[in-house]
């Protein structure tokens, strides 16, 4: 039953990483632009926030989930700041590399990018309702339980996009001269298109 509980959230935490969102392509352009052992300091940090909003989830799911049905202007917001961040990855042009690394981290980066992802907190807000309802995981009178659950939520996520990693060594091989430019326009894409998605499913529902 327990290796039933930390697989239960590997599993659920693939299925809803494995769709591509900012995170997976910033794995993507790390691993061409530098290589795969610096994506997977992303792919950490990343877990690190996924674990956070499963967390708020199941600790306080209702709660979040009647707070974002009151404020549909925050819905709304989320979309904006999507769309808007989706429409300067696209017009940013390729820049001369400065070592990077001296002024950003890549762990905070993937945790930041994890993290301000409200579909992904209503995500797990929909997986334990039902896990409530269909199963008896014993997460809260279980501490061993618990805790590998959400270990399996932190390695389903670095696994995933572990994964992704693998995919951007692949095109790193087949185009070699891949610049930074079309990596930008592809996660602003991405982001806009996320943020379409959240705006037609707040006009219509």
């Amino acid at each position: 039953m327990i290796f039933t509980v930390f697989l239960i959230g590997f599993i659920v935490t693939i299925i809803g990483a494995t769709p591509p969102g900012a995170s997976n392509l910033a794995v993507i352009k790390t691993t061409v632009q530098e290589n795969i052992y610096q994506s997977l300091k992303i792919s950490y940090g990343s877990g690190i926030g996924e674990v956070l909003l499963a967390f708020t989830a199941f600790s306080s799911g209702m709660v979040v989930q009647e707070f974002f049905a009151m404020h549909i202007w925050l819905q709304f917001l989320i979309a904006g700041v999507l769309g808007t961040a989706g429409i300067y990855f696209v017009k940013t042009k390729q820049v001369e590399k400065r070592n990077s690394r001296k002024y950003s981290s890549k762990y905070l980066t993937g945790f930041a990018l994890s993290v301000i992802n409200p579909p992904v907190l209503i995500y797990w807000v929909i997986v334990f309702s039902v896990l409530r309802s269909s199963f008896s995981l014993g997460l809260e009178s279980s501490t061993l339980g618990f805790i590998l659950f959400f270990i399996g939520v932190f390695l389903g996520k670095v696994t995933t996009l572990y994964g992704y990693g693998k995919l951007g060594t692949r095109i790193q091989k087949k185009k070699p001269n891949t610049s930074s430019s079309s990596l930008n326009r592809m996660i602003g894409v991405v982001l806009i298109s996320l943020s379409l998605i959240q705006t037609a499913k707040l006009l219509l529902f």
